[in-house]
Parts: C-alpha cells; structure tokens; sequence
C-alpha cells in the first residue's frame, strides 16, 4: 500500500483549473472509495462540498485535499475518525488538538519500538538459525517478554518449560 498516494489515480487535481468542481461520483472513483464513504465523512463532520446541485454533491481542490488526508490516516490504520477530525481541525479548534497529537506522537513510537524488535528478531533467525527458532532465547524472550540474552550468552541453548511462564487459561 503506497501511503504517499492517497488516489487510486494520482492527484485528482492534476490538470484541473484551480476553480474546478468535480461531482461525488468522480471523486469516489479518483479515490478508490464508494460515495457513501464520501457522504459518511462529511456526516462525522469531517468533509463538506462545495456546492450541491441537481441533487449531486460537488467538491474543489481544497475538499480533495482533506479528502487525501482522512485517506491517508485511514489506510495508515494509525487514527480513528474522531482523532482525524480534532488534527483537521487544527489549534482554532480546542485544545483536543495537542492531546490527540501527542496521543498519536506516543502511540507511533511505541509501534516503531515493537517493529524494531520484531525486526530485530527477524534479523537474529535470519543470521543464526538454521532451522525454527524454537527454543532461541532471544525467541522466548520475545514471546514471553523478557529481556533478551546479552551477546556472547549461549543462544542455542532451549528455555525450559520451567522456566515458562504459566500459560492462562482463555
């Protein structure tokens, strides 16, 4: 998923006058989105047409761009739609707009930290395993979240079923 191309078809404001309406159906396809998506967003508040006319909802080059970024945030799966619209908002709003990026700010380090662990690990199977990882400390520490063993510990060794934590009951 290219996070950096919101459209399914590139900029749908490329070659378009500044001034240009483009209707709801138009703009559903550009983006790869229904209409109904389109008509959702505006009734959480977080998108409004330019003009409606002849029963039809039409949208310029601003409302594209907001478009973009709900997308954005959508496919990033990284904020729900009442977040989305507190950052839309901005600073005018109220001060729910710092707490929502700093919320965002924290929640984004802690996923960098898990990726870089996991990738990490990938890294350690890759250079020191031939065969699964069962039994790898710097797995079990992993999955049972541990610290993982300090260089030059002995890597191959299995970890006990004792030393296990009990698993719960679900």
């Amino acid at each position: 998923m290219d996070l950096n191309a919101s459209p399914t078809s590139g900029d749908p404001r490329d070659g378009q006058p500044a001034d240009a309406l483009l209707p709801i159906d138009e703009v559903a396809r550009c983006f790869g989105v229904r209409a109904s998506a389109i008509r959702y967003y505006e009734e959480r508040g977080l998108l409004e047409p330019v003009l409606r006319r002849g029963g039809r909802r039409w949208y310029g080059q601003a409302e594209l761009r907001r478009l973009a970024v709900i997308r954005y945030w959508q496919q990033a799966g990284l904020m729900r739609l009442d977040d989305i619209a507190a950052v839309l908002s901005g600073p005018a709003g109220d001060d729910a707009w710092r707490d929502v990026l700093a919320r965002q700010v924290r929640r984004l380090e802690e996923q960098i930290e898990w990726m870089a662990g996991a990738r990490d690990f990938l890294e350690h199977v890759a250079t020191h395993h031939d065969s699964p990882p069962d039994g790898c400390p710097h797995y079990e520490a992993l999955i049972w979240g541990r610290p993982p063993p300090q260089p030059g510990e002995d890597h191959g060794a299995a970890v006990s079923g004792a030393e296990r934590p009990p698993r719960q009951a679900g």
